[in-house]
Formats: structure tokens, C-alpha cells, sequence
């Protein structure tokens, strides 16, 4: 049975609850996922380099339901964390990916700042993305979430994604407040639910 319910109606659990960022794969095609810490290599399940014989990404299923979901806990350490999200498990050369970049920041500047970027999406220097052909969007939830810069982040499908990195210069970084709830990344999401506010859905 599917249940899906509106976002608002977990507004009050998800500003509360421990934040994290939840991606959703509604590719047609697994997808798989390292990532790297304080520009560290880039590690998966078991903490081994993706370039080690024993690597272990995180692996997002086709299609709809729990195995389609990935929630990691937000690194919390103040430095640099980078998701990389590629459509294929051959990692011994960096494939082409998608970067989702964070920094839980506290002190002064306490804040946790984000970002989509497609630079060395292609290749060190080059700019690309595997997801070039499909709908990409970020949702943030909860406390502070649609003020500011706390706001969705859309790139659709077949265009370039004016919101996320092109270019170093550019000024695609956004902040949300450290209460924020969980945040929802969406990799090839149909065009109704692309266009539509953010529902939160599961099988059962």
C-alpha cells in the first residue's frame, strides 16, 4: 500500500527531529554514492577510499520504496563535507557526478550552508553532470525552511541548472538555520511532482 502524505503535516516532527539530508532515487538506474570529509578521499559504507579493492558505496535502488531512500546524518565537525552522486559503481577513476556540499557551522557564523555544484562534475576542472537529462531538486524542512536562502533548489531536466555551481566565482551557496529539519534531495523526480510542493511518501 503507498501512503503519501504533505509536507506539512510533519512540519512540527521533522524541526524537531534529528536533521539530516534524505535522497530519494526515482532514476530508472541505481545510484552510487561516497563521500569525502575536510578534503579527505572519498568514503562509503565501510570508511575505505573509493579507490581501495575493498570500497563500499552507499547504493540508492531504482524506483520507489525504502530501498530507494538514503538518509546520512549531517558531518558536524565544522569542515567541508561533499556528497558525490554517480550513475555508475566503477569508482577507480572519479566518474561523473553530481556534488551536493554542506558545512554544519557553529559560533559566530552558526549555520549550516549548502550547495549543488556541477564543477569537476565531468572530470577534474570540467563542468558536468550526470543528471543533466533529469529533474533535480533540494527541499529543505522545518525551522527556517522557505525564508532566506532556506529555500528550494530546482535544476530541470535538459537545462543548465542556473542555481548550482558553473562557475568557482559564482554565488550559489545558501544557508539554513542548525534547527533545520531534514533535508530532501530528489534525483530524477517525475515532472508532477518536480512542479509541486515537496510530499513526503512511502510503501507500507
Amino acid at each position: 500500500m503507498h501512503y503519501s502524505f504533505a509536507l506539512s503535516a510533519f512540519a512540527a516532527l521533522t524541526s524537531t527531529a534529528s536533521a539530516a539530508l534524505t535522497i530519494n532515487n526515482w532514476c530508472s538506474t541505481d545510484v552510487y554514492i561516497y563521500k569525502s570529509n575536510n578534503g579527505g578521499c572519498n568514503v562509503g559504507t565501510n570508511g575505505a577510499c573509493s579507490t581501495a579493492s575493498n570500497a563500499s558505496p552507499w547504493i540508492i535502488k531504482a524506483g520507489k520504496g525504502s530501498s530507494s531512500t538514503l538518509t546520512l546524518p549531517w558531518d558536524t565537525d565544522g569542515h567541508g563535507t561533499s556528497i558525490k552522486i554517480a550513475k555508475t559503481s566503477n569508482w577507480k577513476t572519479t566518474p561523473s557526478v553530481l556534488q551536493f556540499e554542506y558545512a554544519w557551522t557553529t559560533g559566530q557564523y552558526s549555520s549550516l550552508y549548502w550547495d549543488l555544484s556541477d564543477l569537476d562534475g565531468s572530470g577534474a576542472g570540467l563542468v558536468g553532470t550526470p543528471f543533466m537529462n533529469d529533474n533535480v531538486k533540494i527541499t529543505p524542512s522545518g525551522t527556517g525552511s522557505g525564508s532566506g536562502t532556506c529555500v528550494k533548489l530546482k535544476c530541470p531536466a535538459g537545462a543548465l541548472c542556473k542555481d548550482a555551481y558553473n562557475t568557482p566565482d559564482q554565488t550559489a551557496t545558501r544557508s539554513c538555520p542548525l534547527k533545520t529539519g531534514t533535508m530532501w534531495l530528489d534525483l530524477c523526480e517525475p515532472t508532477g511532482g518536480f512542479n509541486s510542493r515537496r510530499e513526503i511518501s512511502f510503501e507500507a
